[in-house]
């Protein structure tokens, strides 16, 4: 499996692709003007699990 990681970066925002085999797996966007701390423990409530695309998605109670 060939990955490729592509990083696209502004002084407000930064995102990261990782492609494998040409196609898109994974996307990362981080914004400089918010908050995050490693370690963080969230509350939420779960209100889908997707099995074929291994991911679930969580409320986590912010707005949208």
């Amino acid at each position: 499996m060939k990955q490729t990681i592509i990083i696209n970066a502004d002084s407000y925002e930064t995102r990261i692709a990782i492609l494998e085999d040409g196609e898109l797996a994974e996307l990362l966007v981080e914004r400089a003007d918010q908050r995050r701390h490693v370690g963080d423990i969230y509350k939420g409530r779960v209100n889908a699990v997707l099995p074929g695309m291994q991911s679930a998605f969580v409320d986590l109670g912010l707005p949208k």
